[in-house]
């Protein structure tokens, strides 16, 4: 039965909703394809992740689904992408971008294990992107610790040194000790 000759125009709403399909798909590939572009070009992953987030426009929200697509199509899996970076973006549901900030929204808190030391990750995490003596520094940072033999202190910066070491400082009072992490 031929429905638009009766007047009916479901079977035209459902052609309209496979064209915002196909287009929707079509943005979400590029997204990623650009995405995995920034991250494959960067000195190192980790950089080229928060340069990725970073070139994203302000207040626009990024889903959880897509920085996962992101992630397993430069790393090829999960088990590939360094620990810091799932760390940062494991149960992520929404990232955002205001100025040089960048919040993260988790579903739940996190923890993942690099090295002998261990980030936790409240669900909440948020960070300004800097540069310092031409490195790349993660400052100002909120709801993410790092515990080493059962001390846990808040992260207070990050700052990529070389393409394969990063330099964490964290928040003890009056202390605040460095640890040079492998990427």
């Amino acid at each position: 039965m031929d429905h638009s000759a009766n007047g009916c125009d479901c079977c035209e709403r459902m052609g309209m909703n496979a064209q915002i399909k196909e287009t929707l798909e079509a943005c979400e590939a590029e997204l990623v394809d650009v995405a995995r572009r920034i991250v494959k070009s960067a000195s190192d992953p980790f950089s080229g992740v928060i340069k990725f987030l970073q070139a994203r426009p302000e207040g626009a929200s990024l889903h959880g689904y897509l920085v996962t697509r992101v992630l397993l199509q430069t790393f090829g899996s999960m088990e590939e992408v360094p620990a810091l970076i799932r760390a940062l973006t494991s149960h992520v549901h929404e990232v955002t971008r205001k100025s040089n900030v960048i919040s993260i929204h988790n579903e739940h808190p996190t923890a993942e294990r690099w090295g002998t030391y261990i980030i936790k990750q409240k669900e909440k995490t948020r960070f300004e992107i800097a540069f310092e003596k031409d490195c790349l520094v993660l400052k100002n940072i909120v709801g993410l610790f790092g515990s080493e033999h059962g001390i846990e202190a808040p992260l207070e910066k990050i700052l990529v040194r070389s393409p394969t070491q990063l330099v964490v400082t964290v928040n003890m009072g009056l202390l605040h000790p460095q640890r040079v992490l492998d990427l």
